[in-house]
Order: C-alpha cells, then sequence, then structure tokens
C-alpha cells in the first residue's frame, strides 16, 4: 500500500509490509495494528510518531541517531530495534498527559530485542526488564532498584560516578532501569575501563 507524503496513518490493520517514517513521507501511524512490519524511523528528534498502536513481531530501526526522544504511546510485543538511540525512554509513561491529564493507557513492552541497538542513558518506564534482550557489554543494563540502593550506600564511587547515582535516586519511581555504553559512561563519569567495571560489580544486578 502507498501512503503520501505528511499523511498520519490512522485506523488500519497492517501485515507484512515496509514503512518509513520522516521529512518528505508519512509522519506517523496513530490507531493501528502492525505485525511484521518493517518500519524505519528519520526522526532524529521528537519521537517515533507511532500513537496508539499495536505492534507485534515488527522490526524498528533508525535511520540516525534517535536523540531525547520518547517510545511511550504504543505497546510492542517481540518487536526488534536496531540503531542509535540516546537519551530515549521506553516504556509506559509515568507523567500524565498534557491535554488529558490521565496516565497512559499504552506502553506495553514484552519479549522485545535490543540486541542490535545501541542504548546510550536510555531509560525504561514501567518495563519488566527481565522479558527483554540486550547487547552483551559494551553496554550493560542498571536496574532502578540497585541504582537506590547504590545511592543510599556509604561506600566511595570514582570520579563522578556518586554524582551519577544522586541523580538516579531522584528519578520517578516508574523507572525500571537506565541503559549505558562503556565509552560513554567513562566520558561522562571521568572514570577508567577498570573503575566502571568495577563500580558495576560493586552495585550487583547488571545486566552486561
Amino acid at each position: 500500500m502507498s501512503y503520501v507524503i505528511d499523511e498520519m496513518i490512522s485506523d488500519l490493520e497492517i501485515t507484512n509490509e515496509s514503512l518509513a517514517f520522516g521529512e518528505n513521507l508519512p509522519r506517523g501511524v496513530r490507531g493501528c495494528t502492525l505485525r511484521s512490519c518493517n518500519i524505519v524511523i528519520d526522526v532524529p528528534k521528537g519521537g517515533p510518531s507511532i500513537y496508539r498502536c499495536k505492534l507485534v513481531d515488527c522490526t524498528i530501526s533508525v535511520k540516525k541517531r534517535m536523540k531525547d526522544a520518547r517510545f511511550f504511546g504504543s505497546d510492542y510485543t517481540r518487536c526488534k530495534f536496531k540503531g542509535m538511540f540516546s537519551a530515549v525512554d521506553f516504556g509506559r509513561s509515568p507523567w500524565p498527559g498534557p491535554l488529558t491529564h490521565e496516565m497512559d493507557k499504552y506502553g506495553d513492552m514484552v519479549d522485545c530485542d535490543f540486541t542490535e541497538a545501541t542504548l546510550d542513558l536510555c531509560r525504561f518506564f514501567n518495563v519488566d526488564i527481565a522479558l527483554q534482550k540486550f547487547a552483551h557489554w559494551p553496554q550493560f543494563v542498571i536496574p532502578h532498584d540497585r541504582e537506590l540502593v547504590a545511592a543510599d550506600s556509604n561506600g566511595s564511587w570514582p570520579g563522578k560516578f556518586a554524582e551519577y547515582l544522586a541523580v538516579a535516586a531522584q528519578e520517578n519511581p516508574a523507572l525500571a532501569a537506565t541503559t549505558g555504553t562503556a565509552a560513554y559512561f567513562m566520558k561522562r563519569n571521568a572514570i577508567t575501563q577498570e573503575e566502571l567495571e568495577q563500580a558495576l560489580e560493586k552495585i550487583g544486578g547488571v545486566i552486561r
């Protein structure tokens, strides 16, 4: 099926199609059920423009590094994510909608695969991290409950890692986990790889 430039695709059942969203392309999808679709998003900021949808067995790829965006507002089951994501939020929003002032009914994330995605300081809200697959080291996933324990401890931390934990302790309670890459965390916290690995070991429960 062909779609119009700048169109918001709405209220359709879409199966086994290749879709692309971005400039000079359809803007996105709303109220749709997508199954076994390949979706390419060419929008580096502002989010994927996927609203109130159910996506099952789909592959979502970002053409450029997506930064400061939110994958809220739709349900993802057995979906694979590919590409580079920086400071992107996934799952169900922990905040009420700005217009409705109600909590979002969408945001389920079940059995999704991030092994081909680079996740730099991304956050997962209201998500069971154990049901997702992530890339191995040098990427890692820090469960938020472990961050809280570490922030409350009296131990010493290398570089600026204590500052990172202090910020993490102020996060919304719905935060399930934060992701990172070794290179990004080393630079951000002014620490060596050995110091980072020791800090993650000290936190405990980190998925690597």
